[in-house]
């Protein structure tokens, strides 16, 4: 080509260039407007359209950012590309074309949102029910709906932090018992525009505990005899079986079966449905009846009473029936009450009440019985000092002193003579004095003791001389000598003598002046 004919072409070009910025020359940005699930792909394409020359693109964001993805671009067209759209994403995406100097920009807004799957009810208590939704992310209004049937229970409406990007979102309702066995359904609506009708509502309905419930009635049972209770509910709950006042699990079938009963089986027990939403309790009382455990008596003192003390005798059996109950035993007439406790009191406890004492327990299926020993202390009281023949005696004579006293621990008694402090020993309490002179005449003192206490008694005891032939001959004869002559009283003394020698060994003095 020759220089006149490359300047035509050139002249030619400029021309076409003055036309197209005249506005034949335009761009094109589609799509025109984006609407995005998170992870999705996505492909933006720009074209520079009746553009004569190789254009030129650039893309941004309205601040001028520079934006990601994957750009790929020939004279005419550019792509942007997304493999995996991220909330990131979510802005406003510009396309710049130069066609020859001539620039036009075109822009589309990206919108992304996340609503993957279905809400998932939970329980948060025995009322509350908890419907999360997971990865969730909206520019738009987020609301949810808690829905019995078709009847709406509750409204809530959620704005998102953008900044935050995916969540997960959470909503409570607490229910009444009415709805226990009833369909509860949670539903979340994105309102956002754009987005497929199927994935713009999320729901799920689940069952609000068991729709049904029994449970075995009151029951009576006798010791030794099978228990069986019953609990029933829908197919879909579990059972658990508890006895109230204990945390482990007695069962987990609908009939919990104890073999052999004992009073401990008595009770509440506690049977409870559940489902993952809610459960439902309810309980049975269950009555242990047989003879009567052994009766516990005890004593209000801690060891041995003393005697004048206030004594309480207390008996306790429990049993159903009630048993009547009997307190016998040592000094008491017999006692009844028919109740789980009966005492007796014994306002001044003496010696005479120590013994054992019985409780009876007896009711319609047998008896049983208990005792206990009471044992009462006291300080010798009460003390007698005998003595036999006589406190008066002959010299040469023997006596015998008995001694007694009442008290617990048994008192040890010494017998004391006053004028040298001699002491006489006995494990019987009995003395015998043998052989006495008048020098043994005087006070005696016996002591009665033991570790509460003592008691003293006193006696005189008096000695006599023995009298000889020579005492009465100087007392009685010889006075009667003056009016009878020497011989006369001699035979009369001589036949005194003979006659009383074989009657007796007491000497009568009077008698033998008689004669």
């Amino acid at each position: 080509m020759n220089g006149e004919n490359q300047l035509t072409f050139t002249l030619w070009m400029v021309t076409l260039h003055l036309i197209a910025g005249t506005g034949q020359f335009r761009a094109q940005l589609e799509p025109k407007e984006v609407v995005k699930h998170v992870s999705e792909s996505l492909e933006l394409v720009c074209t520079a359209l009746d553009c004569p020359s190789e254009a030129t693109f650039t893309w941004k964001t309205l601040e001028d950012i520079p934006i990601g993805g994957a750009m790929k671009s020939n004279q005419m067209t550019s792509y942007k590309t997304y493999s995996h759209i991220m909330t990131e994403d979510e802005k406003t995406v510009v396309c710049q074309v130069d066609c020859g100097g001539i620039k036009e920009q075109r822009r589309t807004k990206i919108q992304v949102y996340s609503f993957p799957s279905d809400p998932v009810i939970s329980r948060k208590n025995n009322s509350t029910l908890l419907c999360t939704f997971h990865s969730v992310y909206t520019s738009g209004m987020f609301e949810l709906h808690w829905l019995l049937g078709d009847n709406v229970l509750q409204d809530e409406e959620k704005t998102f932090d953008l900044y935050r990007g995916v969540q997960d979102v959470s909503f409570e309702y607490t229910l009444s018992k009415e709805y226990l066995g009833k369909n509860i359904t949670c539903r979340g609506v994105l309102n956002l525009n754009g987005i497929p009708g199927g994935q713009k509502v999320r729901s799920v309905t689940a069952q609000y505990g068991p729709a049904f419930f029994t449970i075995s009635s009151n029951t009576t049972v006798t010791v030794g005899e099978r228990l069986e209770l019953r609990c029933d509910a829908d197919g879909k709950s579990n059972i658990t079986w508890r006895k109230l006042g204990k945390s482990e699990v007695l069962s987990r079938d609908k009939v919990t079966v104890i073999e052999n009963v004992t009073w401990s089986d008595a009770g509440i027990y506690e049977c409870e449905a559940s489902t993952e939403l809610a459960s439902r309790r309810s309980i049975v009382g269950v009555t242990v009846q047989g003879p009567p455990n052994v009766p516990k008596l005890r004593l209000s003192h801690a060891g041995n009473a003393r005697a004048g003390d206030y004594v309480t005798i207390t008996c306790d059996s429990d049993s159903i029936p009630s048993a009547q109950l009997t307190i016998s035993g040592a000094s008491l007439n017999q006692v009844e009450r028919h109740n789980s406790s009966v005492s007796i009191n014994i306002p001044s406890i003496q010696l005479k009440d120590s013994g054992l004492y019985f409780c009876d327990a007896k009711n319609e299926f047998g008896s049983k019985r208990s005792s206990i020993n009471i044992t009462v202390q006291a300080p010798p009281r009460n003390s007698t000092v005998l003595v036999y023949p006589s406190a008066q005696v002959m010299e040469a004579q023997n006596i015998r002193v008995h001694c007694s006293t009442v008290s617990f621990p048994p008192a040890s008694i010494i017998l004391t003579r006053e004028a040298d402090g001699f002491e006489f020993r006995s494990p019987n309490g009995t003395f015998h004095l043998s052989n006495l002179r008048s020098e043994d005449r005087g006070t005696y003192m016996v002591n009665f003791t033991n570790e509460l206490g003592y008691e003293v008694q006193t006696f005189e005891l008096v000695v006599k001389e023995q009298q000889t032939i020579m005492s009465i001959l100087t007392k009685t004869i010889v006075p009667a000598v003056s009016s009878m002559s020497l011989l006369t009283a001699a035979a009369t003394l001589l036949r005194y003598l003979r006659r009383t020698k074989r009657n007796s060994s007491d000497f009568n003095l009077g008698e033998a002046l008689d004669m």
